[in-house]
This record gives C-alpha cells, sequence and structure tokens, in this order.
C-alpha cells in the first residue's frame, strides 16, 4: 500500500465528433502526466457522447462510431499512455459481432490494455441501444487492485461490494451523470466508498446532448464516506494524491466486509 496520484478529467464532449473528443483525452493525459498523476480517469462514453432525441438516429450513429477494443481509439490512448506513463480509465462503445456495448477499460502506463468491463446497468434509453455485460472483476494496477463501475452502477450495492469481495482498494467510476439527479449522485457515490471502505474515484461528464445536461460535480471520495475532492459545473481537471493505506487503516478497526452476515435474512 502507498500513496496513488490519480487525476480526474471531467470533459464536455461534441456529441458524434469522436476525432475532437479523443484529441481533447489526449491533451488531458498528457497534463495529468505532466502534473505528476499516475492515472486519470475520463468520463463516460468518453469519445463520442451518447444523447441523441431519436432511438433509431441513437442506434444508427452509435452504431457507426462504436469500435472493437483493442481499436484505433484504444491504440491512441495506449501511445499516449505510454508517452507519459500515465494510465487511462475511461469508457467508450464497443462493437464484437454486431453488437454494441458500453465499455469501460484500463490501460496501464506502459500502455497495455489490462482491463475490460461491459457495463451491467443500463439506463433507461441505453438498454435499447446496448447489451448488458456479465459482472465486475478486479485488476491489477502498479499501486494493486482496482475495479471500475460505469455510472449507473453506482445505484446498485451489488456493484461496488463484488469489486471490494474481490480485494479492490480503488474503484474508479467513468459517468455521464445527468440533471436533475445530483442528490442522488452524491449519496450513491459516497455510499459506495463508506460500504465497502473503498476510494471512490467518480469522474461526470459536464455540457449538453440532444436529451440531458450534465452537471459534472466529480468527486473523489476515502474510505470512510468523506468527499475529499469535488470539481465544479464546468470542464474541469484536477489531480489528488490519495492514501490507500486508508483502506487497510479503516477495516483494520472497523471491517464492514468481516461483519457482514450475508444470508441469514429471511424475507
Amino acid at each position: 500500500m502507498r500513496e496513488l496520484v490519480v487525476a480526474t478529467a471531467q470533459l464536455d464532449m461534441v456529441l458524434g465528433n469522436k476525432e475532437a473528443n479523443v484529441e481533447k483525452a489526449i491533451r488531458y493525459i498528457a497534463e495529468a502526466a505532466n502534473k505528476g498523476a499516475e492515472v486519470v480517469c475520463l468520463p463516460e462514453y468518453f469519445n463520442t457522447g451518447f444523447g441523441y432525441n431519436d432511438i433509431a438516429k441513437m442506434r444508427e450513429e452509435l452504431s457507426k462510431q462504436a469500435e472493437p477494443i483493442p481499436g484505433p481509439t484504444i491504440q491512441r490512448l495506449q501511445q499516449a499512455c505510454k508517452a507519459g506513463h500515465v494510465g487511462v480509465i475511461g469508457s467508450m462503445v464497443e462493437v464484437v459481432q454486431g453488437k454494441l456495448y458500453n465499455t469501460a477499460f484500463a490501460i496501464s502506463p506502459s500502455g497495455e490494455l489490462i482491463d475490460t468491463y461491459r457495463k451491467v446497468h443500463l439506463f433507461q434509453v441505453e438498454s435499447q441501444i446496448v447489451q448488458r455485460g456479465s459482472g465486475w472483476q478486479a485488476f491489477e494496477m502498479d499501486f494493486g487492485k482496482a475495479g471500475i463501475m460505469t455510472c449507473y452502477d453506482a445505484i446498485f450495492p451489488e456493484a461496488a461490494r463484488a469489486l471490494a469481495l474481490a480485494g479492490v482498494q480503488v474503484i474508479f467510476h467513468p459517468a455521464a451523470w445527468m440533471d436533475p439527479f445530483l442528490p442522488q449522485w452524491m449519496v450513491a457515490t459516497n455510499a459506495r466508498a463508506l460500504d465497502n471502505q473503498v476510494w471512490m474515484i467518480s469522474v461526470n461528464r459536464v455540457g449538453k446532448d440532444e436529451l440531458f445536461t450534465y452537471f459534472g460535480r466529480s468527486r473523489i471520495i476515502d474510505p470512510y464516506g468523506n468527499e475529499v475532492l469535488e470539481c465544479g459545473e464546468g470542464e474541469d481537471f484536477a489531480v489528488m494524491k490519495i492514501d490507500l493505506n486508508k483502506v487497510k487503516e479503516f477495516r483494520g478497526s472497523l471491517n464492514f466486509i468481516g461483519d457482514r452476515q450475508p444470508g441469514t435474512y429471511r424475507l
């Protein structure tokens, strides 16, 4: 266990303009590297955006923009990671045999694609566009075990709990969380950190698309459920050092995972 320097890249995306969005992300990755970050988290659907006001149009546009993983976008991010020696977490539309997924990814500071996660909890119209994933898993980064939840996953305790049971110290949470759900964003991100005594790195997008307005307010929450960083409502970027020893410290005095009693309740 040790300290970890993380960066939150709270971006406004141009709907459907993959080139502009990827270029912006790469600039932020370089800035994160210059400021000593070891890993930077991007928002959900960082390279395309998502919200078209017509289902047929949304399906058509996202199908055009979707890529395999790895594919061109991931390869560009891998090059940026390797150049700056910084890891990246984010989410994008993946295509597999004609089916679309909202797939999160983790790239190491050496440029290796070390994990992918297909979103399980699909929000409203999203379920008409992409396929559901099948579950969560921990992965190893230089600092230890981490995991990913995507946006709406944070509402469901099972997601973070599965990762905590797998031994993660940090959960990265790329999101595109919209108005009017700011109170739920605050409660869910705090609760998932406290429930599981982990660090939550929750990075939300800003701006508007054809469906929603996104309020940003990206957050870093410590294992005690305390907010230690919060961004504003415009495009923003922050770098912060977090103490991973807090996970062991808190669990050493009061271990929620150890004290839980699964399977003992009567319905």
